[in-house]
């Protein structure tokens, strides 16, 4: 399962009404559900450069720092009215899905819709890890060089594609096997939308214990895909700890850590579900042991940040150029102990991806600025838990120890030395120990047991989204997910609150027309 959300901006509002997208992937079998459509009547919410790499980067920090906190959703693609430079007219990241960059932007270049709808395929394909197709590479005796990962769109009767291409089943399995993304395995509550519950809709309703679509659809023999029940001495259907039809043995890993800051999870052995995703305590050196301290699995930096605004190349600003953090004029508020933890400068590297930068030049010394209009981001800001010292780290734009963070000696003491404590100063257990404390193993828990306190569990409620689109199916199984914390206020600058407006809402029903002729744009 892919929960989906598209993004259209002012330019496109007048241009699309109905996006197609269910025909492309009606022979695979992962489904990609619209969870919301945002399209923006007034303005636009950043800077849709058309230089698409820039389109791309605003668009996907935009998506952290926006996006993500409103709506829970594993991929978004961003659709545009404006004509992207040069020939491209799609532009994604490679195995992201599921990461804080899973998204792609799109431009709508044909008046046929499924143009549209064969583009956010493509791009979402390269979130998978696939490549362009390679010669040789058919997805049916009729559709050799013009499957949905082929470099061009090709003209003639079979302008759009229809099928992914054997090459790409074969890159997508291989992303799923080692990636092992867990945000897909199953689709999260999506409490804005009621509509009556259906066996056969691919949504686990109340009462149902699994739902692998249609009776034609279904390939999971876990499932009955006429009642919505569990087959015949089957303990679970869908799950990273479901493996056979049978709920994984306890202490198997489910998700990899995946960073220095991050934590492996396991399987309880009492659940289908892979535990919730937890990170290594904050505070904890990171980075060559001495540039950070993770903050919410990231060791955010000075350099990292500079390279998210500039690019590749760019340094951190000297310390001259900090101390305009201490003018004392609106925008640069923060005193002489906070200077590392306002606005962040640098040197060096490409433009802003903001598209505004302001550039001060001090004894000489460059002083680069990045400046975004919208100010509920906080791009131009130093991130919330980057080292500004010796034990210290910048929480809210002030310089204050770690102790912000809590007392992680009480933490470490309840853990039982059978675990070690995560972000949220909670114990993260040990391969088959159960939380909150660690303290008992889960062979020993009543059987029938399901779920305990502690950040070592999640609990899924009860699906309330029914008669979702069913906007790609693919051929895979599968897959990851990464919490965005994100901090709108701060101290340092004087920012005005976004007077922004837009409109959202959940598409409910997708149009999808014939198969016509294309034009030959490429796509990256």
């Amino acid at each position: 399962f892919v929960e989906l959300f598209v993004v259209v901006d002012n330019a496109e509002v007048n241009i699309i009404v109905k996006i197609p997208f269910k025909a492309l992937y009606r022979s695979l079998n992962i489904r990609v559900m619209l969870v919301g459509l945002e399209i923006w009547t007034y303005e636009d919410h950043f800077n849709v450069h058309l230089n698409s790499e820039t389109a791309l980067d605003n668009f996907l920090l935009w998506r952290q720092a926006s996006l993500l906190p409103k709506t829970k959703h594993d991929n978004a693609q961003f659709v545009t009215g404006k004509d992207f430079d040069g020939d491209t007219v799609g532009l994604a990241n490679k195995f992201a899905m599921c990461s804080e960059n899973s998204g792609g932007v799109n431009q709508d270049h044909h008046d046929n819709p499924i143009g549209l709808a064969s583009t956010i395929a493509h791009e979402m394909g390269h979130n998978f890890g696939l490549s362009h197709d390679a010669t040789g590479c058919v997805c049916g005796p009729s559709y050799s060089g013009n499957c949905v990962m082929a470099d061009k769109l090709r003209t003639g009767t079979q302008a759009f594609p229809e099928f992914f291409s054997d090459c790409s089943i074969e890159q997508l399995a291989e992303f799923m096997e080692r990636a092992q993304p867990s945000c897909l395995s199953k689709p999260s509550s999506v409490k804005t939308i009621a509509i009556a519950p259906r066996c056969g809709n691919a949504m686990l309703d109340p009462g149902e214990e699994c739902d692998c679509g249609t009776v034609e659809e279904c390939r999971n023999p876990c499932c009955d895909a006429s009642t919505c029940r569990l087959t015949e001495g089957s303990q679970c259907a869908h799950g990273q700890c479901c493996d056979n039809c049978q709920v994984t043995a306890a202490g198997s890993v489910c998700r990899k850590a995946a960073s220095g800051c991050d934590l492996p999870e396991y399987c309880t052995g009492v659940s289908e579900d892979c535990p919730e995703d937890s990170f290594e305590m904050n505070g904890k050196p990171c980075y060559n042991q001495a540039q950070g301290y993770c903050y919410n699995g990231r060791c955010p930096t000075h350099e990292q940040q500079c390279w998210r605004l500039f690019g590749p190349g760019t340094r951190v600003g000297s310390d001259v150029c900090f101390n305009l953090n201490k003018r004392g004029e609106k925008g640069a508020n923060c005193g002489k102990t906070n200077l590392k933890c306002g606005s962040i400068f640098c040197g060096g590297g490409g433009e802003s991806i903001t598209g505004k930068r302001a550039s001060y030049t001090v004894y000489g010394i460059e002083c680069k600025l990045a400046e975004d209009d919208d100010k509920t981001r906080n791009m131009d800001m130093v991130p919330k838990g980057t080292k500004c010292g010796p034990n210290k780290v910048c929480f809210d734009n002030r310089c204050v120890d770690l102790s912000v963070y809590g007392k992680t000696e009480d933490c470490a003491k309840k853990c039982n030395n059978n675990g070690v404590c995560n972000h949220k100063n909670e114990c993260h257990c040990n391969p088959g120990w159960a939380p909150p404390y660690c303290d008992i193993q889960y062979a020993d828990l009543p059987q029938g047991t399901k779920h305990f306190t502690g950040t070592n569990f999640m609990t899924l409620s009860k699906l309330l989204i029914q008669n979702m689109i069913y906007l790609y199916e693919f051929n895979l199984k599968s897959g990851s997910e990464r919490a965005v914390q994100i901090k709108t206020a701060h101290t340092c600058l004087l920012n005005h609150s976004s007077s922004k407006k837009h409109e959202s809402f959940i598409m409910t029903d997708l149009l999808f027309p014939a198969l016509t002729e294309s034009s030959v744009p490429d796509i990256k």
